[in-house]
């Protein structure tokens, strides 16, 4: 038996089909009494070659996979961990913000404080996909800080000597600086189609 027509919309819970007329498949899972429901909102689409069904999505999520690199910017930093927003992966916006957590160096024991500041871009590695939570590292020498910012006035430190100064306040902070050139900041940022 047959709920949901080919094409038809359905929301997460509905009833699409029995599992005597097809198997599920992409966005669809099995419920109560062999009933297929959808598990996104999208569109019911029937595979009657092979007797599968699935859920189109209306919006599509980008993927994070393991050992993708990603833009992020700090929201909130303590000792052992730091809560990011995901801007780009791979070196491509994102249109669905996640997000994410730097995970602490379990080899340094370093204080993330130390790292990284709330309002830094960051470069950043995906090593952790566990439960919905995304785990990122910042360890290897090519990743950390892109665009820190003063934690007292807002702005952008900029590097004088060895050390990053705010050049409004005269603040001097520490961070663990990623080796990226700024076209190449430019095109994570911005996407690489508007920077060429």
């Amino acid at each position: 038996m047959v709920f949901v027509e080919d094409g038809g919309f359905v929301i997460p819970g509905q009833r699409i089909c029995v599992a005597e007329e097809y198997s599920p498949g992409l966005n669809v899972k099995m419920a109560r009494d062999n009933i297929i429901i959808s598990s996104r909102v999208g569109f019911v689409n029937y595979d009657k070659s092979n007797r599968i069904v699935h859920v189109r999505p209306v919006k599509s999520i980008e993927g994070i996979n393991l050992g993708d690199q990603v833009l992020v910017e700090v929201k909130d930093v303590q000792e052992k961990i730091a809560v990011v927003e995901i801007l780009a992966v791979n070196g491509r916006p994102i249109k669905h913000r996640r997000t994410a957590v730097i995970l602490p160096d379990l080899k340094t024991r370093q204080d993330l404080n130390e790292c990284i500041g709330v309002g830094d871009l960051v470069i950043a590695h995906v090593v952790t996909l566990f439960s919905g939570v995304i785990g990122l590292s910042i360890w290897k020498n090519q990743l950390g800080a892109v665009l820190p910012i003063c934690s007292r006035c807002g702005r952008p430190l900029k590097k004088k000597d060895k050390a990053l100064v705010c050049l409004k306040c005269g603040n001097r902070e520490k961070r663990k600086m990623a080796s990226i050139n700024t076209s190449t900041l430019s095109e994570w940022i911005f996407g690489s189609s508007l920077t060429r």
